[in-house]
């Protein structure tokens, strides 16, 4: 199961952390970093903790992705200079759906 979970997590650093560092053109080693640093936390907050309080796969799948979405914005937007909420919103969205697609593509 763990290699299953690492697996997932690299595919998906490997998938957001170039889209953050694309849409934050002038700040990309800064914000490759947070989104390395929220990703990872999120990706775990979803994968070990919120399987404990939702109660089908599709409440999984709707609220994980929406709180990993806001919570990564958030984290865009309070480390880019200077504070740019809706460049932060884009590459939270962007980076989360595409890897989201991702995921639907490979699992199948």
């Amino acid at each position: 199961m763990m290699t299953g979970y690492l697996t997932a997590l690299v595919i998906t650093l490997a998938i957001e952390i170039p889209i953050v560092a694309l849409v934050f053109k002038g700040q990309r080693a800064r914000m490759a970093l947070c989104c390395l640093v929220a990703t990872t936390a999120t990706h775990l907050a979803m994968h070990f903790l919120l399987p404990r309080v939702v109660s089908s796969y599709q409440q999984f799948i709707l609220v994980g992705e929406l709180m990993a979405t806001i919570i990564e914005a958030l984290v865009y937007a309070l480390s880019s200079r200077p504070r740019d909420w809706s460049r932060a919103m884009l590459a939270s969205a962007l980076a989360n759906t595409t890897s989201y697609a991702a995921g639907l593509i490979l699992i199948g």
